[in-house]
C-alpha cells in the first residue's frame, strides 16, 4: 500500500471514530417513517458493542477522554503505544506517566499543549508528533496525534477523542525511498558522468589523427576507432574480432601487455609514423584481462624532426668551417706563417687561436709568425691583451711575432690605452711583413754559409 493510500484510510478512520464517539456520547433519538421515537436498550447496546468493535479493531491507537481529562478509553494500539490506561491520572501527569517528550526525545512534552488538552478547549489539533520512550519501549517511538472536541447536541464540548499513529512506518518507508532517491541519484549522476566521458572520448576520436583500441586476452580487438585509422590504412571498426598477432605477427608490444607490463614504441605503417602506447587493462574490473592501446599519428613530428636534424648537422658542418676560417694559419714560406684575423677576437676565439698557431710553430719549426690586423676594426683592452699574449707565446717557442695592418682608428685606440707595444715588431702590410721575414731568412742563411766556408782552426803539434 502506498503512503497516501495509507494516509486517506486513516483519515477515513479517523472521522468514523470521531462520528461514533459523538453518537456514543449522546445517543439521539431514531426517526422512522417521519416519526421520532427512542431507540430501545438492545439497539443502543448493540450498536455499542459494533462502536466499540470498531475502534478496537483500528489500525491506529485511539485514546477518549471526558471534559475533565479522565481518560475513558485506550484501544489496543493505544495500549501498545502508551501502555495500560490509567483513569485516575491527570492531563498534568501524562508527560511522565506515559514517557511523552518532544521531537528531541529529550524535552518533556508540556501538557497544555497535548493535543486532547487542546481538543478539550475547543481547538482541533492536527499532526502533532511526539515521542513516546518508557520501561515498555526503551528505544521509544515516533507517534503523530490529531485530536478532535466531542460535542454533545447543544454545542458544548464533553469530551476529546485523539487518533495516533505509529510513525516507525512512514518513518521507515520515508527512510526507503529517500534511499531509493539517492540511489536512482547516484545512478543518474554516473550514467551522466558515463556519457559525459563517452562524448568527451567520442568528440577526441572524431578529431584527433589518433587511434584507440583494446583487446582481449587473446589479442582480439574488442575496440578500434579513432580519426587516424585512415592513416593506418583501416576503416575505423573494421578490425573488432580480429587478432593483433594476425595483422601484426609476433607483436611484442602487445605480448609485454597482455604480461601485465606497460610498453611504448615507434612504428611505421602504411607510410605514417606511429607512437604507440599500451598498458594492461581489464573490462568489467578483471585485472590484466586484455590490453588498451593507444597509437598517435606523428609523422609530421617526425618528419620535422629529420629535418631539424639534418638542419643542425649541415649547421654543425658549417661552424666547423667558420671555426677553421677564423684561424686561417697559412704558411708562405719556409719557416714562416701568416694568421690574418677578422672580426672581434673574444677571449674564447683568442684561446682558440694561440692553441692551433703554438701547435702549427712548432710542427713547421717556423722562424716567423706574422700575425695581420688588417680585417679589425675595432680593438679595445681585452682584445689587444690577447694579441700581445699571443705574440709572447711565440716568442717562448723561440720564433719572432710580427703585427701587420694595424689600422688607423686601431692605432689611436691602442696608444690611447697605454698598451706597451714597444718589444712587438710591427709594420704597415702583410707584405712588408713577408718581406721582412724573407730577407731575415734569406740573410741568416748567408751568414751561415759564409760561416760554414771559413777554414776551422788545427791545433799545432810540437815536434819532440
Amino acid at each position: 500500500m502506498s503512503l497516501i493510500a495509507y494516509e486517506q484510510e486513516c483519515a477515513e478512520l479517523r472521522a468514523r471514530v470521531a462520528e461514533l464517539e459523538a453518537r456514543l456520547a449522546l445517543p439521539a433519538p431514531a426517526e422512522t417513517n417521519g416519526y421520532h421515537h427512542e431507540e430501545s436498550p438492545s439497539d443502543q447496546d448493540g450498536e455499542t458493542r459494533l462502536l466499540r468493535a470498531a475502534i478496537q479493531s483500528l489500525a491506529d491507537g485511539v485514546v477518549i477522554c471526558d471534559r475533565d481529562g479522565r481518560l475513558l478509553h485506550f484501544n489496543a494500539v493505544a495500549t501498545a503505544i502508551f501502555g495500560e490506561r490509567a483513569s485516575e491520572a491527570v492531563p498534568e501527569e501524562w508527560s511522565v506517566r506515559y514517557g511523552l517528550f518532544h521531537g528531541d526525545g529529550v524535552t518533556p512534552f508540556p501538557s497544555h499543549e497535548m493535543p486532547l488538552v487542546r481538543a478539550l478547549q475547543g481547538e482541533n489539533a492536527d499532526a502533532v508528533e511526539l515521542f513516546v520512550r518508557s520501561e515498555r519501549l526503551p528505544a521509544g517511538r515516533y507517534v503523530e496525534c490529531s485530536a478532535r472536541a466531542i460535542r454533545d447536541a447543544d454545542g458544548e464540548i464533553c469530551g476529546a477523542v485523539a487518533v495516533c499513529r505509529d510513525l516507525g512506518e512512514r518513518r521507515r518507508y520515508e527512510a526507503e525511498r529517500e534511499q531509493r532517491l539517492r540511489a536512482e541519484e547516484a545512478r543518474l549522476t554516473a550514467e551522466k558522468e558515463r556519457l559525459r566521458m563517452a562524448r568527451i572520448l567520442q568528440s577526441l576520436l572524431d578529431h584527433l589523427d589518433v587511434v584507440v583500441w583494446a583487446t582481449d586476452e587473446k589479442g582480439e580487438f574488442t575496440f578500434h576507432d579513432g580519426l587516424g585509422c585512415a592513416s593506418a590504412g583501416f576503416e575505423r571498426g573494421t578490425l573488432l574480432g580480429k587478432s593483433v598477432f594476425d595483422i601484426s605477427p609476433g607483436d611484442r608490444l602487445v605480448q609485454r601487455a597482455l604480461l601485465g607490463n606497460a610498453a611504448r614504441d615507434r612504428s611505421h605503417m602504411n607510410g605514417a609514423v606511429f607512437d604507440n602506447w599500451v598498458i594492461p587493462f581489464g573490462e568489467d574490473d578483471q585485472k590484466g584481462s586484455g590490453v588498451l592501446g593507444l597509437s598517435l599519428n606523428v609523422t609530421e613530428a617526425h618528419q620535422a624532426k629529420v629535418e631539424l636534424e639534418a638542419k643542425l648537422a649541415l649547421i654543425q658542418r658549417q661552424q666547423e668551417v667558420i671555426f677553421n676560417l677564423e684561424t686561417p694559419i697559412i704558411q708562405v714560406w719556409d719557416h714562416v706563417l701568416t694568421l690574418p684575423m677578422v672580426g672581434v677576437v673574444d677571449s674564447k676565439r683568442a684561446a682558440r687561436v694561440t692553441d692551433d698557431l703554438l701547435a702549427e710553430v712548432s710542427r713547421t719549426q717556423a722562424r716567423f709568425a706574422i700575425l695581420d690586423l688588417t680585417g679589425v676594426d675595432v680593438v679595445d683592452t681585452a682584445t689587444a691583451g690577447h694579441m700581445l699574449n699571443i705574440i709572447t707565446a711565440v716568442r717562448l717557442l723561440g720564433a719572432e711575432g710580427i703585427i701587420t695592418g694595424i689600422r688607423p682608428n686601431v692605432a689611436q685606440t691602442m696608444v690611447s690605452l697605454g698598451l706597451d707595444i714597444s718589444r712587438v715588431r710591427t709594420l704597415a702590410t702583410l707584405r712588408d711583413g713577408l718581406a721582412f721575414a724573407i730577407r731575415k731568412l734569406t740573410e741568416d742563411g748567408s751568414a751561415a754559409r759564409r760561416a760554414a766556408a771559413l777554414p776551422r782552426p788545427t791545433r799545432s803539434v810540437e815536434s819532440g
